[in-house]
């Protein structure tokens, strides 16, 4: 599954300050992707309580089972690509544990 996904107005959790109203990301299929590690950390250590999130914020997402290309202005001449988007991810800790039972998550 192909992802676009775009932000209007507004700002968008899972990349604070990353992801900027007129952006726009897109995740070939078998991509990673995902929050980046400050809001996988924060929402996983929240108390789970009802809240309301994304107020004000507009954004859309298209999915698709082809594949989706960029072209080589958006890749290179519009100098717009993060190429450093990768590093949003290496904070993560593992929390897999193979021969545990009960699952060792954040604390």
């Amino acid at each position: 599954m192909s992802e676009f996904m775009g932000l209007i107005k507004g700002h968008y959790e899972a990349k604070e300050g990353g992801f900027l109203p007129g952006g726009g990301s897109l995740h070939s299929t078998m991509t990673p992707h995902g929050p980046d590690a400050e809001c996988f950390e924060k929402a996983s250590k929240a108390k789970l309580v009802p809240e309301r999130i994304a107020d004000g914020t507009m954004a859309f997402m298209f999915e698709s089972s082809l594949s989706m290309a960029v072209t080589k202005w958006g890749l290179k001449t519009s100098h717009c690509l993060d190429d450093n988007y990768y590093k949003c991810w290496e904070p993560l800790k593992s929390h897999f544990t193979p021969n545990s039972r009960s699952p060792a998550g954040p604390k």
